[in-house]
This record gives structure tokens, C-alpha cells and sequence, in this order.
């Protein structure tokens, strides 16, 4: 057999090695050019950032990897304007197989790289609990926020009480597999993620987290993803004891100003001048669950404006154009505002919100009747207040 030269023998190298730093995407029931993109996970409340693109075409797309380092990632495919579905991996180099089925969206998959196995193991171990816990969700959600938002007997409280013990049981079986997960991976990123995760739970102080951080080998901890972990958590010791403004039902909704897509200024109270019941809706054209939300939204409006109920929109971008431009793609014909300073905008502090899409359900004197009404809890409760 003849012998390779050793330039040759180079170049065959190089290019196995190119292929295999991919990131596949192979889709079942998606059309072709349907956009992907691939973004680093924001632990605070900075916009995440994309670091790959592509589209489907014949049921998958290969991109270049990206990632150099493990870093907390994930894909977003985006089904249409009103549809986003995420997937959670970790970028790191190497070939990373995700493959995604529209029609069963909860059975995704990630393969290819020892952490994304990891990974992989985790999503399988707590989908049990997810499916159970959606469930629940589904049946019981209604009617544990109806119970909660009225003078209920005895007997209600008790229901309240269950109801809320069965929730907290879910949610611990899943925090117990996290936690297994962090102590058997406190050497590798997929372990700082589950920290990161845990840290979420507040369940120690953060003296004490940022000790269990110390404890993470030096090279991850100096890592890109460490850095950021690290970052987060200097973030949170500056600001602890901060005083983090809360509302309840029957406050008083403070003054907000912005300007609108015209450029013209608009407060609070003077869109508030002859109204009965308005919606003040936080959202930005960035936030993936807030422009999955916003269907829900427009149909709450279109069957309730003529009745008296109204909406004001108050965004959180930092784009003009991309503002403007998601404003007319998800059909918000409401009033806009926004000042255009992401999370430096006041109202972040002064309404005190913690993520977004936030809402607040108040009547015509700026008196809140209900807050961060999801899915059809914001036509039920609109319904309930304007139909007699």
C-alpha cells in the first residue's frame, strides 16, 4: 500500500478534526428554514449572547462550534413568531449531536461530548418529575390561584395548604436531583451549572455559597463560566440587604414615563385619564417567554378592549428597531413605551422586578387587582372584572 506523504497525513488530520467540531441539529416535523440559533446562558440579567446561526434545511443544519471552553448554552429554534423552543446543552468542543421533534418538544436530546452526557442523564432522570409535575400544574394551578386571591373558609385553607404541600413535594424531589448531581460532578462545568442552580434555591447565605464556590477546582473557576459564576456572586453580596420594592394586591401602582415608538413622552397616569382596567405589560423583543406570551395578550385585548379593558406596553429594550419591529410582528396595537436602557430603565427598581414578562392588573385609579397572570389567567380575570 502506497504511503501517505506527511503533509498529506496533515491535511486529512485537519479536516477529521474540523468535523468533528460541529454542533448538528437534526428536527423531526419542522419546515425547512426554520431559524436556529445557538446563545451563551446569561446568569444575571444581561441579554444572552448568540454565537452561532443557521436553518433548517431537510430536517437538520451542521454549524461550526463555537464554544473553545464549556459554557452554559442553549438553542433556541424558532417554529414561528409566536413558538420558540429551547433546548439546554453545554457548548464545549467537540461534535454535539441535539435532536428535536416538534411534535414531542419534551424529548429532546443532547449527545456527543462527556459533559452533554451528563446532561443527557440529568434531563432523563428529571422528566418523571417534570411530567408529574405539569400535570399538577394543568389540573390544580386555577384553582390554587382562585383560592388564593379570595376570603376563603376554613376548608379553602386547608385545600390551599394541600395543594401547596404537593407543589413543594414536586419541587423537592427535583432540587434532591440536583443536588446529586453537583456533589458527583464538582470537577467538571456540568457540576458549576448545578451550583449555579442551587445557589437560585437561596437556601444557604452567600457567604457560604461563595465558600462552596472556593471549593471548585482553580482552572474551572478561572474558566470563562467561572468568571461568570464568580461575577454573579460578588453581584448578589454587593446588593444583599438591598431593600427590593414588593407590591400586593391593593397598592397603588407608582408613576412611570417613556417614550413611544413616535418619540413622544407617555406617564403612567396620564394613559391611565378615563380608563377602567388596564394591563401594564413589561416585556422586550428579546425575552424569548415574553414573545411567547404575547398571543395570549392580543386575544385577552380582542375580546375585552370594547368592554373597557386596556393595555400599556413597557419594554425593556435597548434596540429601537428591534422594539419597533416586534411590536409589529406579534400584533401589540396597544400603547408602547419604553426608554430604550434595558435593565438600567427605572422601573426595574421601581417596581422592583426581578425577570420578565411582569404584569400588573389594575383599575382605573392605578390600584392593582392582580399581578403576573399567565396563559388564560389573564382573560379569566379580565372576564371576571368586566362581565357582570
Amino acid at each position: 500500500m502506497k504511503k501517505l506523504s506527511v503533509l498529506f497525513a496533515l491535511v486529512l488530520l485537519m479536516v477529521s478534526c474540523q468535523k468533528k467540531n460541529t454542533i448538528e441539529i437534526i428536527t423531526e416535523n419542522l419546515p425547512d428554514n426554520t431559524k436556529v440559533e445557538v446563545y451563551i446562558r446569561s446568569l444575571d440579567f444581561n441579554e444572552p449572547e448568540v454565537v452561532a446561526t443557521g436553518d433548517i434545511v431537510g430536517g437538520k443544519v451542521v454549524l461550526d462550534n463555537p464554544f473553545t471552553e464549556g459554557e452554559w448554552a442553549y438553542l433556541s429554534i424558532k417554529e414561528s413568531e409566536d413558538v420558540n423552543h429551547i433546548v439546554l446543552f453545554i457548548g464545549e468542543p467537540g461534535a454535539i449531536t441535539i435532536r428535536f421533534d416538534k411534535d414531542n418538544p419534551d424529548k429532546s436530546t443532547v449527545e456527543g461530548t462527556a459533559n452533554n452526557k451528563k446532561v443527557q442523564q440529568f434531563m432523563e432522570d428529571t422528566r418523571p418529575i417534570s411530567e408529574k409535575l405539569n400535570v399538577f400544574v394543568e389540573k390544580n394551578m386555577a384553582r390554587m390561584q382562585e383560592l388564593a386571591d379570595s376570603t376563603t373558609s376554613d376548608d379553602g385553607q386547608e385545600e390551599l395548604k394541600r395543594l401547596k404541600e404537593e407543589y413543594s413535594g414536586f419541587a423537592n424531589e427535583f432540587d434532591s436531583t440536583i443536588k446529586k448531581y453537583e456533589a458527583a460532578n464538582r470537577d467538571n462545568v456540568f457540576g458549576l451549572i448545578m451550583f449555579v442552580e442551587l445557589m437560585n434555591m437561596q437556601e444557604k447565605s452567600l457567604v457560604e455559597y461563595k465558600a462552596d464556590f472556593d471549593k471548585y477546582p482553580e482552572a474551572l473557576r478561572t474558566s470563562k463560566f467561572g468568571k461568570r459564576v464568580e461575577a454573579r456572586i460578588n453581584d448578589l453580596v454587593e446588593n444583599e440587604g438591598k431593600e427590593v420594592v414588593t407590591f400586593e394586591i391593593g397598592d397603588k401602582l407608582p408613576e412611570f414615563k417613556g417614550l413611544t415608538p413616535e418619540d413622544k413622552e407617555l406617564t403612567l397616569s396620564s394613559f391611565l385619564e378615563g380608563k377602567k382596567l388596564v394591563l401594564v405589560d413589561v416585556w422586550a423583543s428579546w425575552c424569548g417567554p415574553c414573545r411567547q406570551e404575547n398571543p395570549n395578550v392580543v386575544k385577552t385585548y380582542e375580546d375585552y378592549h370594547k368592554l373597557g379593558f386596556d393595555i400599556i406596553g413597557y419594554s425593556l429594550d435597548k434596540d429601537k428597531v428591534a422594539w419597533v419591529k416586534a411590536i409589529a410582528a406579534d400584533k401589540l396595537t396597544w400603547a408602547q413605551v419604553s426608554n430604550l436602557q434595558f435593565w438600567k430603565d427605572p422601573i426595574v427598581a421601581d417596581y422592583g422586578i426581578q425577570g420578565i414578562p411582569a404584569n400588573y392588573l389594575i383599575d382605573g385609579n392605578g390600584v392593582i387587582v392582580a399581578m403576573d397572570l399567565r396563559g388564560n389567567e389573564l382573560g379569566e380575570k379580565v372576564k371576571e372584572l368586566l362581565v357582570k
